[in-house]
């Protein structure tokens, strides 16, 4: 029988209650707003099934591989790139699914704003799936749909690395399955991600319909957190819409298992890893033309045959994958913060607005960047000074990464 007494190891994958015969197993959130499975003990037959295909019983199922193909890329298409969190490498995959008479399934949000697995057979389709959620996904039934599908199509799943595990768990080696796993520091809390939707609703008297978190109004170079609402409004540089995505860089409102995370080691069970190129200037200078760029690594035999089939719609440089985890690799973990406990008492009791203001206050920093930006922008000469901007802080990301990894050493 299924039963969560750690809540550091269970991703909320749902390969349990999809697996479970007797539907006994239901996903329900938490305190802290994330998906659990919950058993109904009076149905339950204790078979054992939803045991053997938890994800934390099968980290000892990664491929033997000689080595990953790692790689710089961006999409020959210049629309999609630039409506494409980096540089458009899950759009060109799931454009070839497609159009192979294959079925897509990733993360979009639905028309209550929550952010969820979607399943695509149409590269229009495909607009909605773009860019990054920076939130748990609920996966509700996915697992199944795919597995119902999975014998007769091709079938491509875009995921945390924990949710491509539990999936490959679940559905077994299937010739039709092809996976993307993320370049993944965490996912945030869905109930806190509503709460902040719901707080934007109220105070600009408009519903939120989509959310860029990463958009590129001012370029790849500084993206920036765009909101766009119901009465064709949109609102970026401001406190407001950047402080979910700020709490979550500080790791206060991320599920207790991303903490030092079972599931970013290499080799990975995925075909495919892909994340931010942030770095893309002090690697190849060719290709930092502030559009985004996309790194990707190809971790089995059948990744590699796939991407040969569409490498010439793609611009791309291979690397040396061993300097991978020194550019923001999938080896990087984030570290507990001293006082999430606190955070999570404090969200349980006070109003959203009170929640921000005590743990991401206003500070004349941040207030300063949203007045500036707009500014930059309208200058001539506006790249450079964003490029250097992003140059400060990739320096101050490596150092902390540096840090990190010293301190776990000692």
């Amino acid at each position: 029988m299924m039963q969560v007494s750690d809540k550091a190891k269970c991703c909320g994958c749902t390969a349990c209650a999809s697996s479970c015969p007797k539907n006994c197993i239901t996903m329900q959130y938490d305190e802290e707003g994330f998906l659990y499975p919950v058993v109904d003990k009076d149905l339950c037959v204790n078979c054992g099934i939803c045991d053997q295909v938890c994800p934390f019983g099968h980290l000892n199922d990664r491929e033997a591989v000689n080595s990953s193909t790692f790689m710089a890329l961006q999409n020959s298409n210049q629309n999609v790139r630039i409506n494409s969190t980096a540089g458009g490498a899950f759009s060109l995959i799931a454009e070839y699914i497609i159009n192979n008479g294959g079925i897509v399934y990733a993360v979009g949000y639905n028309a209550e704003m929550t952010v969820c697995h979607e399943k695509c057979d149409s590269i229009r389709g495909l607009n909605k799936l773009r860019g990054s959620k920076y939130v748990q996904s609920d996966l509700r039934n996915i697992f199944v749909d795919i597995k119902s599908n999975i014998e007769e199509r091709l079938v491509l799943f875009v995921g945390t690395p924990c949710q491509v595990h539990g999936l490959k768990a679940f559905i077994g080696d299937n010739k039709n399955l092809y996976t993307i796993d993320l370049l993944c520091l965490g996912v945030s809390s869905p109930r806190l991600f509503a709460e902040w939707i719901d707080y934007l609703n109220d105070k600009y008297h408009s519903q939120v319909r989509h959310v860029s978190f990463r958009d590129k109004h001012y370029g790849y170079a500084t993206p920036n957190v765009r909101v766009f609402f119901e009465n064709g409004k949109s609102m970026d540089q401001k406190y407001d819409t950047r402080v979910h995505a700020n709490l979550f860089f500080r790791h206060y409102n991320v599920r207790p298992s991303c903490y030092e995370c079972q599931f970013r080691e290499v080799p990975r069970v995925s075909d495919f890893t892909i994340g931010d190129f942030n770095e893309i200037g002090s690697i190849n200078k060719k290709m930092d033309d502030d559009k985004g760029t996309t790194k990707v690594w190809i971790h089995t035999g059948r990744g590699k045959e796939l991407f040969r089939a569409l490498e010439t719609s793609a611009v791309y440089y291979i690397l040396d994958e061993s300097s991978s985890n020194i550019i923001g690799g999938p080896k990087k973990q984030i570290k507990i913060p001293d006082k999430r406990e606190n955070f999570f008492t404090d969200a349980s009791k006070m109003s959203y607005s009170d929640l921000i203001s005590k743990w991401q206050p206003r500070n004349i920093k941040g207030e300063l960047a949203g007045v500036l930006r707009p500014l930059i922008n309208m200058l001539p000469f506006k790249t450079k000074v964003f490029q250097y901007l992003r140059k400060k802080k990739i320096s101050n990301y490596e150092k902390n990464v540096r840090d990190l990894n010293s301190k776990k050493n000692e």
